[in-house]
C-alpha cells in the first residue's frame, strides 16, 4: 500500500495540475476574504437592524462579524479541491493510463484504496492553502474589531479545510463513477455554481424557515462553515446580553443564526454537526459508488 501512495504522489506531482489549481485557489480565497472583509460595515449595518441586537444596545464593534468574509471565501474557493478530484479517476480512465496502474498493482481494491488515500492528503493539502488565502486576505481587509479570536478563527479555518476534504473526495467519486473528465467537470460546476445556489435561495424563500436545502450537498457543505460563522457571531451576542442581565430564547437564536447563515452564503443550513454529517454522507456516497464501478470496470 505503501509504495501505491508514493506511486500516485509522483504521479500527480509530475503533472502541472495540482499547482495549476492550487495557486487560482488560493488567489480567489484572498481575494473573496479581503473584499467581503472590506465591506463588513454594510453587511453590519444590515444585521444591526436585528431586534436581539437592538434591544441590548450592542455595537456593532464588539462582534466579529469578519468571520463572514473568512467563511463565505473558504465556501466559494472549495471549487478548485472539487475540479482537482473530479479530474483524478477520470482523467486516467479517459485516457487509458489506468489500465495500467490496474495490471501492475496487487489488485484494483489495493489501487483504489491507494488513490482514496492520497486524495485525502491532497484535499486537506488544497484546504490549507485556501485558509491560508483566506485569513490573509481577511487580515488586509477587516478592521481590527472585527477579527475573531485565535479560537473562533481556527474552528472557522477547520471546518472549511474539512469542506475542501470533502469536495475533493466528493469530485473523485462523481469523476470515477462517470468516468469522463469533461461530463463530471460540467455536472460538478453546473450543480455548484448555478443549480445549488439558485436552489437553495429558492427552497429558503418559498417557505419561511425551511432547511430543506440543508440536507442537499451544496447546501450542506456551505452550511459546514456557514453554521461555524453564525456559532461564532451568536455566542459572542448571547455573552454580551446575558451580561448585560438579558435572556436569549430559542427564537431570538434560530432567527440570528439564520441570517448569519444566509450572509455567510448558506441560506437554510442546518447546525454545524448536522451539516457536516449530512455532506459527510453526500460524499460517501458518490466516493463509494465511484469505487465500486471501477472494481468492475473494463480497462481493455
Amino acid at each position: 500500500m505503501g509504495r501505491l501512495i508514493k506511486a500516485e504522489f509522483r504521479k500527480i506531482l509530475t503533472t502541472k495540475l495540482w499547482w495549476a489549481l492550487m495557486i487560482p485557489a488560493l488567489l480567489l480565497a484572498l481575494g473573496w476574504a479581503w473584499g467581503v472583509s472590506a465591506l463588513t460595515t454594510d453587511i453590519v449595518d444590515d444585521v444591526s437592524s436585528e431586534e436581539i441586537l437592538t434591544q441590548f444596545n450592542i455595537t456593532i464593534d464588539q462582534l466579529s462579524w469578519s468571520a463572514i468574509a473568512l467563511t463565505r471565501s473558504m465556501n466559494i474557493a472549495t471549487i478548485f479541491p472539487m475540479i482537482f478530484g473530479a479530474l483524478a479517476l477520470a482523467s486516467e480512465i479517459n485516457r487509458k493510463t489506468i489500465t495500467t496502474s490496474f495490471l501492475t498493482a496487487p489488485n484494483r481494491a489495493a489501487l483504489l484504496s491507494a488513490k482514496a488515500v492520497t486524495y485525502v492528503a491532497w484535499g486537506l493539502i488544497y484546504g490549507v492553502a485556501i485558509a491560508i488565502g483566506a485569513s490573509v486576505g481577511t487580515l488586509i481587509g477587516s478592521g481590527e474589531n472585527y477579527l475573531p479570536s485565535g479560537g473562533d478563527w481556527f474552528m472557522i479555518v477547520l471546518s472549511g479545510v474539512i469542506g475542501c476534504l470533502l469536495w475533493t473526495l466528493l469530485g473523485l467519486g462523481v469523476g470515477a463513477l462517470l468516468g469522463s473528465p469533461v461530463g463530471a467537470l460540467v455536472l460538478l460546476l453546473i450543480y455548484s455554481l448555478i443549480v445549488g445556489p439558485i436552489g437553495d435561495l429558492v427552497m429558503t424563500g418559498l417557505t419561511e424557515g425551511s432547511y430543506l436545502a440543508g440536507f442537499l450537498p451544496n447546501g450542506s457543505a456551505n452550511g459546514l462553515t456557514g453554521a461555524t460563522a453564525s456559532q461564532v457571531l451568536f455566542t459572542q451576542v448571547e455573552d454580551l446580553i446575558l451580561n448585560a442581565g438579558g435572556v436569549v430564547d430559542d427564537d431570538q437564536r434560530e432567527g440570528f443564526e439564520e441570517v448569519v447563515r444566509a450572509l455567510a452564503g448558506a441560506p437554510g443550513a442546518l447546525a454545524l454537526w448536522i451539516s457536516a454529517g449530512i455532506f459527510l454522507a453526500w460524499t460517501a456516497f458518490f466516493f463509494m459508488l465511484g469505487i465500486m464501478r471501477n472494481r468492475t470496470r473494463d480497462i481493455t
